[in-house]
């Protein structure tokens, strides 16, 4: 059995790449409405963050069993 940490891991990993792949979407297709911050383009920010912690908790989970 695996650590609950390694299946956070697992879906912050996965959350981030579809976030990411969004908002790479989203600049080649840009909304019609515009945002304050939006050209600053916080969904692949957001994503990268979230695919960081989720391979920081995979990797440190990796070799642990309960």
């Amino acid at each position: 059995m695996r650590t609950i940490w390694y299946f956070v891991g697992m879906i912050l990993l996965v959350m981030g790449i579809i976030i990411i792949a969004s908002g790479i979407y989203l600049i080649f297709y840009p909304p019609e409405h515009r945002t304050v911050f939006g050209e600053y383009h916080p969904d692949i920010w957001w994503g990268l963050l979230m695919s960081a912690v989720g391979l920081i908790y995979l990797i440190s989970s990796r070799g642990r069993r309960v």
